[in-house]
This record gives structure tokens, sequence and C-alpha cells, in this order.
């Protein structure tokens, strides 16, 4: 594969995953649950939001991983840096709409997710080599 092709399929994935990362989250998050909120969400609604929130970014990253090549990394390490960018936004702006460990924890397993979600594509056996 020549650089300016393993480059468009990079940028492709990046955009391609980050958007439906925000999709999938903003489903899960907002339209199935409700505005899932610590404050004002139930237990139950908290525990199925995180779960649908996890699944999101494993999707999400599945489906970067098989735009690009199994040994190409780049989308999901520029997706990881949007995610803590947008933590340390929060951080810095008091933008918390709860408690710090549960906004922190929905992050973490954004992250968490899309990592599972490239292992996953890698080791899926119609991926892409």
């Amino acid at each position: 594969m020549n650089p300016r092709t393993r480059v468009l399929l990079t940028g492709a994935a990046t955009i391609i995953g980050g958007l439906c990362l925000v999709l999938y989250t903003t489903l899960s998050q907002d339209i199935i649950f409700d505005g899932l909120s610590f404050c004002t969400s139930s237990n139950l609604d908290l525990v199925f939001g995180g779960m649908a929130t996890f699944v999101s970014a494993v999707l999400a990253g599945f489906i970067a991983a098989l735009i690009v090549v199994r040994d190409n990394f780049w989308p999901h390490v520029l997706i990881s840096l949007f995610i803590v960018g947008k933590m340390s936004f929060a951080v810095l702006c008091g933008e918390w709409s709860g408690p710090v460990w549960f906004d922190s924890s929905m992050n973490l397993s954004l992250l968490l997710g899309l990592w599972l979600g490239c292992y996953g594509a890698v080791k899926f056996p119609l991926a892409p080599i």
C-alpha cells in the first residue's frame, strides 16, 4: 500500500470512527436513556446507560479498525486524544454533569471500549490484511 492511500485511509477511519463514537454515545446517552446523568437518572438507567456507552465505543473502535489495515493504530490514538481533550476541557471549565468520578469513568469506558473494539477488529477473521 502506498503512503498516500495509507494516509487517506487513516484520515477516513479517524473521521468515521470519531463520528460513529459521537453518534452512538449520543444515541445511547441522550435518546435511549433520555439524558443520562448521575443526578437525575435511576440506578438501573445508570447501569444500562454505562453499558450502552461502552458498547458504543466498542462499535466505533471496531468500525475504525476495519477501515484501516491491521497494523495502523493512528485513528485510535487520535480518537483517544480527542476523548482525553474532552475530559481535560471538562476539568478546566468545570462542565461536569455529576460527580467527577462518574464523568471520568464514563470517559475512561469510552477509551477502553475504543481500544477493545480495535483489538476485536484485529482478531476478526475477515479483517483486511
